[in-house]
């Protein structure tokens, strides 16, 4: 079988009924099979997907559904970073198992010129086709959209633009519907879709019959002929949900203590761990539950709390926990190429570091004890090494290290990379500072 037999056009051309200043849209669709699919998304007529289209610093809500425990945050969606390979949950959106489907939300912040609308997805499975009706509003300044709760969105302001469904022809093997899709909504050259501010997904999943059928979804381009930098974080533009619905009595501390903290620490983070292409994500919750093994522990961008151990130290360590677990948000190392896993305990003592050495006073910084302890003792000995490296060797040398694990190329000759010494060697001169 020839290379270019794997790419296969499912439809194009699909015609609506226009509105009166509304050109013909065309609809292009193309899949990869499994084996030629690569982390590139390289269609033979839908353009890869970009990181300065105008969705790049959209705001982006999930409207009505649920999203899975597994699946990647909101940002995953429009950031540019795309999967590694075929089953890759952290790098997509999808929704929660067992669930229709639901509604997202794009706010591009002004009535925006839309040249082309394009989605992409990926998964060896049977979650890769993509089933949705996209929706438009032109609503200017900065009031709401039309209302999203209605069955009908048509008759809530919503314009149609689009009906997509890149399904196997139905009674096709399963294997007919594993692979890379990317669909393309445009309007003939020198026309416009609209000039649209919001864009509404009502998006269904691939099959009733299949719990799982929740399509991959892993990005969103929207472009209108110009270039888009990603704007820097700021407090404004993280959304937190704190989920205290186990724990009320938690509610007064979060909102006097816990979400100030959050909403400050949250974008200095970001700042410290930045790197090319990379952008923290923008939607975080936080759970509360009345009780968990541990203190706290972050999946992919929900922090989930242990009630009953922060009860005992809200006054002392609670904050500085979950200002630890932030920095695993901001890692986002579960992103990285298959093959290549990060050390347990660089990955800890780097959120360590950033906790003890910039959020918590001087007067709490750990001392290791040089008789006892080692580099990969993890927590609070790494991230005293670690401090002992940016001040006396290199002061990006977190960020540098934290870049290595972020895309997966991290591997221990990079500190002798960094600074002209082996790990080893490098503790060594630490202890002899102890």
């Amino acid at each position: 079988m020839k290379n270019s037999s794997l790419l296969i056009a499912i439809a194009t051309a699909i015609s609506f009924a226009p509105a009166p200043s509304q050109a013909e849209v065309q609809i292009t669709s193309e899949r990869i099979e499994p084996a030629a699919a690569t982390h590139r998304f390289q269609f033979k007529n839908i353009p890869a997907p970009s990181q300065t289209d105008a969705a790049t610093n959209a705001r982006i809500q999930m409207v009505i559904g649920r999203e899975d425990a597994f699946s990647g945050d909101l940002d995953t969606l429009r950031d540019g970073q795309l999967p590694d390979y075929g089953d890759h949950p952290d790098a997509n959106f999808f929704f929660d198992a067992g669930t229709p489907g639901g509604r997202i939300t794009l706010d591009l912040g002004n009535p925006t010129d839309t040249q082309q609308i394009n989605t992409y997805s990926w998964h060896n499975g049977t979650r890769g086709p993509q089933v949705y009706r996209l929706y438009g509003s032109n609503a200017a300044g900065a009031g709401p959209p039309p209302a999203i709760q209605g069955t009908d969105l048509q008759k809530a302001g919503w314009q149609l633009i689009a009906s997509v469904d890149t399904r196997p022809p139905q009674g096709s093997p399963a294997e007919k519907a594993a692979g890379q899709y990317g669909v393309s909504i445009s309007a003939p050259v020198g026309a416009l879709l609209g000039k649209f501010r919001y864009l509404l997904f009502d998006i269904a999943r691939v099959s009733d019959a299949d719990q799982f059928g929740n399509t991959f979804f892993s990005e969103i381009d929207v472009h209108d002929g110009k270039q888009h930098t990603a704007k820097p974080l700021d407090p404004g533009a993280v959304e937190m949900v704190f989920d205290v619905s186990e724990t009320p009595a938690l509610q007064p501390w979060v909102d006097a203590k816990l979400r100030p903290a959050c909403l400050k620490w949250y974008p200095i983070i970001a700042k410290m761990l930045e790197s090319n292409g990379f952008r923290a994500p923008r939607n975080v919750t936080l759970i509360f539950h009345k009780d968990m093994p541990v203190p706290a522990a972050t999946l992919g961008t929900r922090v989930h709390c242990n009630a009953r151990w922060l009860q005992q130290t809200l006054e002392g360590e609670a904050i500085g926990a979950i200002i630890h677990e932030l920095v695993h948000v901001i890692q986002h190392y579960g992103r990285m190429r298959v093959g290549n896993p990060n050390p347990v305990w660089l990955v800890e003592g780097v959120a360590d570091y950033i906790r003890w050495f910039h959020y918590e006073p001087k007067t709490l910084r750990p001392h290791p004890d040089p008789a006892r302890a080692k580099y990969t003792d993890s927590y609070r000995t790494t991230a005293a090494f670690l401090n002992y490296l940016v001040e006396k060797h290199d002061p990006a040398m977190v960020a540098k290290l934290n870049e290595a694990m972020r895309t997966g190329r991290y591997h221990d000759e990079l500190w002798k990379q960094f600074t002209g010494k082996s790990v080893d060697q490098l503790w060594a001169e630490y202890v002899k500072t102890l």
